[in-house]
């Protein structure tokens, strides 16, 4: 179509005729014997466990033991700018401009979808307005690249606002079977967790995902007892895929709450619980990772002590406090490669990665980096956007790997670059470029090591959250093992964002379906309004004394899982209702709810 009206029109001449059956709405129902399968392999996509130790025997032994089941919904990512792309046929092949989150995933992709030869298809990155995880599957790139190359013509696809909301994977829905023990004085013994999850009727990250919610179940803690079993299944609800926290937003949100619960039931406060359990330098986590010297998990929980303490003991204020861990990497295994190139044109230095940028602000990482090692100042220095053409592959934008790895990547080239500067110019060292490469072997997921490697390093993070008399939450106070803030500025606006998509998770966001048909519109998504946000102050930790990527751990996710159980454990103080739904029943929040989306009219954006 030539315009958007024309399309229109002819959409609704378009006549559909289907049958319509009974749908599998939840993954009970997927699991059953007898189910319809969604496809023909099953309806099963994906089962994780981890075992380690003897969990019945710490069970036997337990002096206390919290047991709940909890429910955690699919929710919208709500980024700002909808899915858009563009196609462009050049020759007998096809240039496409996107705002997704892995160029080379594109690429690959649009290559095989057009079964075009290497090389024929050239994927160049937008600015990305916001990803949170929603743009790593494919949307509208194949579309615009497809219709392209059959019409000759340049072909933009984008989605309404609508249209973006229903389509687009959402984060995971899961039920969290969870048992945790620990004896007389607090000291953790072991857990169980039993935990489904909805990957919607297609699988994109449903599989890794569900890894993480695993391995990360178990929390930041001292202890090696655990048995963890995972499954997702198929049903027929919208699909689910990568979100911002990547399936430790759930299974943290089940841990935490039932540690605060053991804390009551020792008698001690869930700051003291936290403090005997947290995993140190040399200790083993429950998945039997050794924690490095520069772990911080401690230090995160000194940070918050006094104003814990000083707030709990006002009139009328109601502390909560959850802690976590959040890996940096793809890990458990699966090759992870960032990679970053200089090239010298003209006197100037073009650094050269695909990595996406969607806010977050890797670019700005990259030229600090690079600044950082050679001296080199803003005239000299130019970051460039991915291009398939010429930036090297460094991976998709996720697992808060971006800053470690490519940042690493970009460590190691400008390490060569200063050296050739040592005797030559930028002019002279005109045309040359200069490559950086790093990779990191860790251990598949179950792997029987008695000390395996799950991850290059993580990241560890301890939120208080405080309620006023009315139940509103007037201030968090969050405290981030970072590493090292390479841009201390950014870094904090990382954990802002991050905390505020947490308060929406724990207190007014859902994602209604009804017959697995979404209901929503972005009005009444229970997003967290500006004057909602409370006060957060920012404690960054910084004790990593690595080389690696200057010691920095990544911050994108981490900053979005603690929250959520610091909410649910000072809601538990104001009233001693234990809740176990996301988002928390019979809140302050309850009232600012958006009505129903049949009662708002919102225009598509």
């Amino acid at each position: 179509a030539e315009t958007k009206e024309i399309l229109e029109e002819a959409c609704n001449l378009v006549e559909i005729q289907y049958e319509e059956l009974e749908p599998i709405t939840s993954p009970q129902e997927a699991a059953q014997e007898n189910a319809p399968l969604i496809h023909d392999d099953g309806n099963l996509l994906s089962r994780q466990e981890i075992k380690r130790g003897n969990v019945e025997e710490a069970f036997k032994k337990a002096a206390h033991i919290s047991e709940h089941t909890f429910y955690t919904p699919f929710t919208e990512h709500a980024f700002l700018e909808p899915e858009c792309a563009i196609g462009i046929p050049v020759g007998d092949g096809i240039d496409v401009i996107t705002g997704g989150q892995g160029v080379y995933d594109e690429y690959r992709e649009i290559t095989r979808l057009l079964g075009l030869e290497e090389g024929k298809v050239k994927i160049q990155s937008a600015y990305v307005g916001g990803g949170f995880g929603g743009k790593e599957d494919m949307s509208v790139q194949h579309h615009a690249a497809l219709l392209a190359y059959l019409t000759k013509r340049p072909v933009k696809v984008f989605l309404s606002r609508q249209k973006s909301i229903n389509v687009h994977p959402k984060r995971h829905a899961m039920e969290i079977k969870m048992k945790v023990a620990c004896d007389e004085k607090g000291k953790l013994l072991g857990m169980q967790a039993r935990i489904i999850s909805d990957t919607g009727a297609y699988a994109s990250l449903g599989g890794p995902v569900l890894q993480r919610a695993c391995t990360h179940a178990a929390g930041p803690y001292n202890y090696q007892n655990i048995d963890i079993v995972g499954t997702a299944y198929y049903t027929n609800n919208p699909p689910a895929g990568a979100f911002r926290g990547f399936g430790v937003s759930q299974s943290c949100f089940a841990m935490e709450s039932c540690l605060n619960d053991l804390a009551e039931k020792v008698g001690i406060s869930p700051w003291e619980i936290r403090y005997l359990n947290a995993v140190r330098p040399g200790e083993a986590l429950p998945n039997g990772q050794i924690a490095d010297e520069g772990t911080a998990m401690v230090e995160t929980l000194e940070a918050v002590k006094d104003i814990y303490e000083k707030a709990s003991k006002e009139e009328g204020k109601y502390v909560g406090i959850a802690s976590a861990m959040k890996n940096a990497g793809l890990g458990v295994g699966v090759p992870d490669i960032g990679r970053c190139n200089i090239k010298i044109q003209n006197g100037i230095a073009y650094v050269r990665s695909s990595a996406a940028d969607m806010g977050q602000g890797i670019r700005g990482i990259l030229y600090q980096i690079v600044s950082e090692v050679t001296g080199l100042k803003n005239e000299q220095l130019v970051v460039e956007q991915p291009d398939t053409r010429y930036t090297p592959d460094s991976g998709t934008t996720t697992a808060s790997r971006q800053t470690v790895f490519t940042g690493e990547a970009a460590r190691q080239a400008a390490l060569k670059l200063k050296e050739a500067l040592e005797n030559k110019t930028l002019e002279e060292l005109n045309g040359q470029e200069f490559k950086g490469e790093y990779s990191f072997e860790s251990d598949p997921i179950g792997s029987d090591k008695p000390n395996p490697v799950s991850h290059v390093s993580y990241a560890f993070a301890t939120q208080v959250v405080i309620l006023n008399s009315e139940g509103i939450v007037e201030k968090v106070v969050a405290a981030h093992d970072v590493g090292r803030a390479i841009n201390p500025l950014s870094t904090e606006g990382q954990v802002d964002g991050g905390v505020v998509m947490s308060l929406g998770y724990a207190l007014t966001e859902d994602f209604p379906l009804e017959e697995g048909v979404p209901q929503a519109k972005y009005g009444t998504l229970g997003l967290f309004k500006s004057l909602q946000v409370p006060e957060i102050e920012v404690i960054l930790i910084e004790k990593n004394k690595r080389d690696l990527a200057f010691g920095a751990k990544g911050i994108g996710e981490i900053a979005t899982i603690p929250a959520a159980p610091a909410v649910q454990n000072a809601y538990f103080k104001k009233d001693g209702k234990f809740r176990v739904n996301l988002p928390l029943e019979d809140t302050a929040y309850n009232k600012f709810k958006a009505r129903k989306a049949k009662d708002i009219e919102s225009p598509e954006c």
